[in-house]
C-alpha cells in the first residue's frame, strides 16, 4: 500500500529544497572534488581498461566451465584476455552472477567495458530517481558527493548495482509487495558479504513475506549456481576466497578488524565490539521505522564484514541520506554529513581504514541512542 511510505519529520532546515540551478551546480562541484581526489591515474587507468572489471570479464569468460575459480584457469584466461595476470582480479563473486555477465564477456574487452560503464552509471542515476522518501535534488547532490560511489564507477566495480536493488526493494516494501521486494532483495548475493545482519532484519520487524521472498529468491539464485558450476563449486570457492594471494588481510578495509588490529587482545576485543553492534542492530530493528532499519543493518553488517573497500562504503549512499533527514538528533546528523562528504574516506586512500570504521561505530551507537530516547519520549507522552 503506497500509504506505507514513510512521512519525514526531518527539521526544517533539512526540507528546504535547493533550487534546480543550484543543485546542478553543487552535483558538478561535488563530481570535480571527487575526481580531483581520485586523481589523473585511475582515470587514465580506467580510460585504457586498467581497472577492476577485468575481474567481472574473466569470471563471465570462465562461467559454466567448471573452473571458474580454479586459480591455474583463472591465470590462464587472464594471459589470454590480456596479456598478462593478477590474482588480484580474480573471480570472486558466485556463479551465478557470472553466468549473468556471461553474454558480455563474449564481446571485445573494449566494449565490454563501456557497455559496463554506462550500465553502473545508468544504475546510480536510477537508484537516485527511484529511492523512497528522500528530497530528490538534495539527494542528486549527496550522490554527486559520495566518494565511494563515483569512485566505484570509476575502477569498474558494481556497487551501483546493488544501490538500485536496495531502491527497488524499498519500493516494492512500501508500495506492500513484501514478497516481491525480498525476492529482488536475494540478487544482492552479487555481495552477500555486505548483508551478514539481514536475518536481523527479517526477524526484529517481523518482515516474514519478506524473508519469504529473499529465501525463494535465494534458493533460485544458489539452484543457478550450481547449474552453472557443477556441485564440486563450493570447496574450490572457499578455497579460492581464504587464499591471503587473493584477498589480503589490509589496513584499507573499514571494519572492526581494521579498528581494533593494533590493540593488544585485539581477538577478544573484536568479538565483544561484534557482539556490541549486533545488539545495537537489534535494539535499533525493533524500535525504528524499516529504512532506519535498514539503515542499521547495512552500518553494522559493513563493520563486521572481514572484505570491503572503499568502493563497498557506497552501499550507505542511501541510508546516510535517511538518517540525516530523518533523525533529528545532532550527533546523528552531524556524522551521517561528515559520512556523506567525501573527505573522511581519505583516510581509507591512506590505508587508515580503522577511522572510517570509528565513525560508523560511532554513528551507529548514536542512531541507537536516538531510537531508544525517541521510544521513551513517546511513551511517556
Amino acid at each position: 500500500m503506497s500509504a506505507d511510505l514513510p512521512s519525514f519529520s526531518a527539521p526544517a532546515r533539512s526540507t528546504r529544497s535547493v533550487s534546480g540551478p543550484l543543485a546542478v551546480v553543487l552535483c558538478l562541484l561535488g563530481l570535480a572534488v571527487n575526481c580531483a581526489i581520485i586523481g589523473p591515474g585511475a582515470s587514465q587507468r580506467a580510460l585504457e581498461g586498467r581497472n577492476d572489471f577485468r575481474q567481472f570479464y574473466i569470471g563471465g569468460k570462465l562461467a559454466g566451465s567448471g573452473s571458474s575459480y580454479r586459480q591455474s584457469r583463472i591465470v590462464e584466461a587472464q594471459r589470454e584476455a590480456f596479456g598478462y595476470s593478477n590474482l588480484h582480479l580474480t573471480p570472486v563473486r558466485l556463479p551465478f552472477y557470472y553466468s549473468l555477465l556471461s553474454p558480455l564477456a563474449r564481446l571485445p574487452y573494449r566494449l565490454a567495458l563501456l557497455l559496463w560503464t554506462a550500465g553502473t552509471t545508468l544504475a546510480a542515476l536510477f537508484f537516485v530517481s527511484l529511492y523512497p522518501g528522500v528530497q530528490r535534488r538534495q539527494f542528486a547532490i549527496a550522490g554527486c558527493w559520495s566518494l565511494p560511489l563515483v569512485f566505484s564507477i570509476t575502477i569498474g566495480q558494481d556497487v551501483s548495482f546493488i544501490l538500485l536493488i536496495l531502491a527497488v526493494t524499498l519500493r516494492s516494501h512500501y508500495a506492500g509487495n513484501r514478497l516481491l521486494g525480498g525476492f529482488i532483495l536475494s540478487l544482492c548475493a552479487i555481495k552477500f558479504n555486505l548483508f551478514v545482519l539481514l536475518p536481523l532484519l527479517f526477524l526484529g520487524k517481523r518482515e516474514w513475506r519478506l524473508a519469504a521472498g529473499f529465501s525463494l529468491g535465494t534458493i533460485l539464485l544458489l539452484a543457478l549456481s550450481f547449474l552453472a558450476a557443477g556441485p564440486g563449486w563450493i570447496r574450490q570457492y572457499m578455497a579460492l576466497i581464504l587464499d591471503p594471494a587473493v584477498d589480503p588481510n589490509s589496513p584499507l578495509m573499514p571494519n572492526l578488524h581494521s579498528l581494533v588490529a593494533h590493540i593488544p587482545g585485539s581477538g577478544f576485543v573484536e568479538v565483544f565490539l561484534s557482539l556490541t553492534v549486533m545488539v545495537l542492530v537489534w535494539c535499533i530493528v525493533r524500535r525504528a521505522r524499516f529504512d532506519v532499519a535498514l539503515a542499521a543493518t547495512l552500518l553494522g553488517s559493513i563493520l563486521l564484514t572481514r572484505h570491503a573497500y572503499l568502493q563497498d562504503c557506497a552501499i550507505l549512499a542511501g541510508s546516510l541520506v535517511t538518517l540525516f533527514e530523518t533523525l533529528g538528533s545532532p550527533l546523528v546528523r552531524s556524522c551521517a554529513l561528515v559520512l556523506l562528504l567525501p573527505f573522511a574516506y581519505l583516510f581509507i586512500l591512506i590505508r587508515e581504514g580503522a577511522v572510517v570504521a570509528a565513525l560508523y561505530l560511532f554513528l551507529l551507537g548514536a542512531v541507537g541512542y536516538a531510537e531508544i530516547r525517541g521510544l521513551e519520549t513517546r511513551g511517556g507522552s
